[in-house]
């Protein structure tokens, strides 16, 4: 019998054939687990998701179904090679979005906290209502949280300093309430952070005066004058040293007291200080070395002390060349204005500020558009420049002081939609 011939490989093909082998049982089969598992967590944390809102007024989620890969629904961006969640946005939707009364105890599904890859989470402007998202911290891969304009109650949880890489965080106009948690700092990767428009209080952690990358802080409600937080307690001393890359402080219509920290000065790329509407107390530090600086508002505190040294730092102020806004009124500020103030940046197109009498320097300011020396004590005449004011559009000098008659170029000011000359010594004809 001839003996079976069989069809023998090079020895090659064998060395190949093994390492493909060892490559599939090491990665194939595996990896294919982990994808498909991987998968079906964020469908389920979706879906879970889907099922707690209530309203869908714009039929947003309607996509939201069997029908198509869950990485094609509305608002849900995929890693195109892992096919997971990277992104969920459902911004101004006015989805409604029941946490507080499920079983689920007041907080987003387990599931949610299972996106692994979620990086960032755009819930804004929508009616979610509960408390802060506890299991949102086990997402650890997340650089944006964005839940501003919502309802969501309570205090922001300790665990939210394990996000390490979240850089922006807003949750600005909801109703959370206790004070910042020390963890905070260890963001060490936080940009911006933004918390306006809340019910918290205390004072600004000091933990947080070491988040090198931090360039914005914000917990105020910007210029309107209602109330925001109710922040209390001094500024840390050092803080300024310690953020060497804050650009915009907003910190207005709080309970911040003690003196504006001298360390303010180190703050050379600072744009943006607004601090107004708190009790901040003593002298203004020089501001010279702020450059970038174009808007100050330091309205509606304790400054000064009623000397003739007050405002000596409106000296430094010449150094900013970029500074648009400046508004001081309703402090402690003693002396007068010296004509120097028309040495500040000819860019000035908001100023607010008193004492004395109008500097006729002001004059240089020919694109001024708001103009407020409103509740101070300036006398005299008011003087005729106003009228060469092309760009004024709002002016109020009520309040004060002032006599003699209207200036009669006042009407050359085109563009003015508001103002008020009321409670002073004028007199004469209103032509």
């Amino acid at each position: 019998m001839k003996p079976y011939n069989t069809f023998l490989l090079p020895m090659s093909w064998y060395v190949y054939l093994h390492l493909f082998i060892l490559t599939l049982m090491c990665f194939g089969p595996n990896r294919a687990v982990t994808v498909t598992l991987g998968n079906q967590t964020d469908h389920l944390a979706l879906l879970q998701f889907n099922q707690l809102v209530s309203s869908d007024p714009y039929g947003i989620l309607d996509s939201w179904n069997s029908s198509t890969h869950f990485c094609n629904w509305h608002g849900i961006i995929c890693n195109p090679k892992h096919q997971r969640v990277t992104k969920l946005r459902l911004p101004s939707y006015k989805l409604y979005l029941n946490i507080g009364n499920n079983s689920y105890n007041g907080n987003i599904p387990q599931e949610l906290g299972r996106l692994s890859k979620l990086g960032y989470l755009l819930l804004l402007n929508n009616s979610l209502v509960g408390e802060f998202p506890i299991n949102l911290t086990k997402c650890y891969e997340l650089k944006t949280i964005d839940l501003e304009g919502n309802n969501l109650i309570g205090k922001l949880p300790s665990q939210i300093g394990s996000l390490q890489k979240l850089q922006n965080f807003f949750i600005e106009r909801n109703n959370l309430s206790r004070k910042i948690p020390p963890s905070i700092g260890n963001l060490s990767s936080l940009a911006v952070l933004s918390i306006s428009y809340n019910n918290l209080v205390g004072n600004i952690p000091q933990e947080m005066c070491f988040l090198k990358h931090l360039w914005a802080i914000a917990v105020d409600v910007n210029k309107l004058s209602v109330a925001a937080n109710n922040f209390s307690g001094s500024l840390p001393p050092n803080m300024f040293y310690t953020l060497p890359n804050l650009q915009y402080f907003t910190v207005g219509s709080n309970k911040f007291s003690g003196p504006i920290p001298t360390s303010i000065s180190n703050a050379s790329s600072l744009t943006l200080f607004e601090i107004g509407d708190n009790h901040f107390v003593g002298q203004v530090p020089s501001l010279g070395k702020l450059k970038d600086l174009y808007l100050l508002n330091l309205e509606m505190n304790i400054l000064g002390d009623s000397s003739t040294m007050d405002l000596q730092f409106l000296k430094s102020l010449t150094n900013c060349s970029k500074l648009q806004s400046l508004s001081l009124t309703y402090n402690n500020f003693g002396g007068s204005l010296q004509n120097s103030i028309g040495n500040l940046s000819t860019t000035l197109d908001e100023l607010k500020i008193g004492e004395g009498t109008i500097p006729t320097t002001f004059k240089k300011f020919q694109r001024i558009q708001w103009l407020r020396l409103d509740g101070n004590r300036f006398s005299g005449d008011i003087p005729d420049f106003i009228g060469n004011l092309s760009q004024l559009y709002y002016l109020r000098l009520d309040r004060n002081l002032l006599e003699g008659s209207i200036p009669l170029n006042i009407g050359n000011c085109q563009k003015l939609q508001y103002l008020d000359f009321s409670q002073n010594n004028l007199r004469g004809s209103i032509l």
